[in-house]
């Protein structure tokens, strides 16, 4: 997976930015998977590690919501979609 800004979107002359020379604020997102089983269940760790431009002076307060948000949300729905199927997996056994 990977982000890319694209420049118009939806029109016939649609095309991504070539990387660094987009606009945007997060550059890469990356995500590490473990899991073991043990002790009868399954133990998930996930890290994840974005990165990000400067956010530019004054812009701070209407921009970094969406740098820090976006990646802590899409972890958590990542997390509680993997606990429901688990859960579900085990209740079919």
């Amino acid at each position: 997976m990977r982000i890319a800004e694209v420049v118009n979107a939806g029109k016939s002359d649609e095309r991504e930015k070539t990387p660094g020379n987009d606009d945007g604020f997060m550059w890469r997102m990356e995500t590490w998977w473990r899991m073991e089983e043990r002790d009868g269940g399954v133990y998930v760790q996930s890290e994840v590690a974005s990165l990000t431009r400067d956010i530019p002076t004054g812009l701070g307060w209407m921009i970094k919501p969406f740098v820090t948000d976006i990646p802590k949300e899409s972890l958590t729905f990542t997390l509680q979609a993997t606990r429901k199927a688990a859960e579900e997996l085990r209740t079919r056994r």
